[in-house]
């Protein structure tokens, strides 16, 4: 998925996070992650939505990676202070065994899980933490399912398992230690819900053809009319800890 300018510009209104979720994560997160003193990568890091908190959460340094060059450019205007870095998930920009724990929010279903795996075991240290956070369950649970089902289309990036997941990296020495379900705040009404998905910046909405994305944005706006829709859009996703042997 490349990241252009218009999906950079639209990232954080349509992708954005309240305080008390971003809490909720990093509650979920803490035990994997190192306090002060300790160096965490932000892998996949967007425009910054996690890695502020992760700083302000425990004291470690905090160093970004991100791809998209105008996911950077937000980036840097949001966060001018926190380390960024170009540089892909699936061939990390760093030195061997430097972080205590690597992050990376709905980044694997972008990159060949083998070579994500083999990245994050060469710049761990010994003992270091990977913390995965996207939706890993049926696609069907997820709030969205039901207007884009062909985004979630099998073979789409957007199915990959758990278990593939999994058994990547374990065949890198990096086994799994833990598994949290999180649960945060799509959206506050349904209008909001709408307008969230117009920004069309989530990947998997960004590469659906153009009549299907426009027949399930006229489906969501139908059955909100109709109030099927609940009036508050709760979704919950799937945080993943692997260690490094």
């Amino acid at each position: 998925m490349v990241y252009d300018v218009a999906m950079a510009a639209g990232f954080d209104r349509g992708r954005h996070l309240r305080a008390r979720d971003v809490d909720a994560w990093m509650a979920a997160a803490r035990e994997y992650l190192p306090g002060a003193g300790g160096l965490v990568l932000d892998l996949g890091a967007g425009t910054g939505r996690f890695s502020a908190a992760l700083a302000d959460a425990t004291g470690a340094t905090v160093i970004a990676c991100e791809p998209s060059e105008a996911m950077r450019t937000v980036f840097r205007a949001n966060w001018p202070a926190i380390p960024l870095v170009a540089g892909t998930a699936q061939a990390a920009p760093f030195p061997d065994g430097v972080f205590d724990a690597v992050w990376a929010s709905q980044v694997i279903h972008h990159v060949d899980p083998a070579a994500f795996a083999a990245s994050v075991r060469r710049v761990l240290r010994p003992g270091g933490q990977v913390l995965l956070r996207g939706g890993f369950g049926p696609p069907s649970a997820l709030p969205l399912y039901r207007y884009f089902p062909q985004a979630w289309a099998i073979g789409t990036a957007g199915t990959l398992s758990l278990p593939a997941i999994r058994a990547a990296l374990a065949a890198h020495g990096v086994i799994l230690c833990g598994h949290a379900k999180v649960e945060q705040v799509l959206a506050e009404s349904r209008d909001e819900f709408i307008e969230r998905v117009r920004t069309r910046s989530l990947s998997n909405l960004a590469g659906l053809a153009d009549a299907a994305f426009q027949n399930g944005l006229r489906a969501m706006e139908q059955h909100a009319r109709e109030g099927g829709m609940p009036a508050r859009i709760v979704e919950r996703l799937d945080l993943v800890a692997f260690r490094s042997g």
